[in-house]
């Protein structure tokens, strides 16, 4: 049944890889802040490099942002905010949706996207 010689099976063994070595650096992530934080101090040092640990703001925006952009368009924020959406246009560009002129100004390639399933 494999037609791939093994391509397939080992870009999943990559992928694979790759979630665990993220997993891995997300809780080596969470021990150096703990280890900064225990330690009240924001550099630590490893054997060839240092490590700078900054504290900063997160924004978290309300999961649903109707309100919250109707009071930025109230106060007349929103042209000043806004920024053009490239997942929509190039969604209507792909499908040849918008004006000419807007086209022409516009390149496209091919390009390929690799996912996994579970063979059933």
């Amino acid at each position: 049944m494999s037609n791939d010689n093994g391509l397939v099976d080992e870009f999943e063994r990559l992928e694979n890889q790759i979630n665990e070595i993220n997993k891995k650096k997300e809780e080596l992530k969470l021990k150096i802040i703990s280890l900064s934080k225990e330690k009240n101090i924001n550099i630590i040092f490893g054997t060839n490099k240092k490590c700078l640990i900054k504290e900063y703001e997160k924004v978290i925006y309300p999961e649903n942002k109707e309100f919250l952009i109707k009071i930025i368009k109230d106060k007349g924020l929103y042209e000043s905010l806004s920024q053009l959406n490239y997942s929509r246009l190039s969604s209507k560009i792909v499908k040849n949706e918008l004006d000419q002129d807007i086209l022409d100004l516009i390149k496209k390639e091919k390009n390929f996207r690799l996912s996994f399933k579970e063979i059933n």
